[in-house]
């Protein structure tokens, strides 16, 4: 009579690789942390966003023969807009009220949106016609600090432009 080897494995040896399996899968989880990952990523964009808003502001200010009366183009002084309820048109009636489109050395195709784009995270642009500021809410937990010190005084949102203390 032949014996029979055993092949295969125990249910013990089995229940121990799986355990050990999940362990490493938590310590990889906490040490990545996804959902921190996706908020960093979304600070990224937001602060180029505003940066590059920033940058297109500034040079049609410069550019224009108006001056500062071309951050609220076609709206009553002071004017405001918010990206999750404005549009995204460059001649002055979208959510930023500066009039882009007469400008030939601003190259954007649209007014960014926030990532998120809710009312708890959006864009928000306001003018006094002389002076803007642009602000966003900041989630990251690396990127948060930068809310409290930007030299604006609302500790709650990042702030920029060329007047921190424009928005109420």
């Amino acid at each position: 009579m032949r014996q029979r080897s055993a092949q295969g494995f125990t249910l013990v040896e089995l229940l121990v690789v799986i355990a050990i399996i999940a362990i490493l899968a938590a310590v990889v989880v906490l040490i990545i942390n996804p959902l921190e990952l996706t908020r960093r990523s979304r600070d990224a964009a937001r602060l180029s966003d505003l940066d590059n808003l920033q940058k297109a502001i500034n040079i049609v200010v410069q550019d224009s023969v108006n001056g500062g009366a071309i951050l609220c183009t076609g709206t009553p002084i002071p004017c405001t807009g918010r990206s999750d309820t404005g549009t995204r048109v460059l001649n002055g009636g979208g959510w930023v009220k500066a009039n882009f489109t007469g400008q030939t050395t601003v190259t954007i195709p649209t007014l960014p949106i926030d990532p998120s784009n809710t009312t708890a995270n959006h864009y928000t642009y306001y003018s006094d016609g002389a002076d803007y500021e642009l602000n966003a809410v900041l989630e990251s937990t690396q990127q948060i600090s930068k809310m409290a010190n930007d030299g604006g005084n609302n500790n709650a949102a990042f702030e920029t432009g060329t007047k921190l203390t424009l928005m109420p």
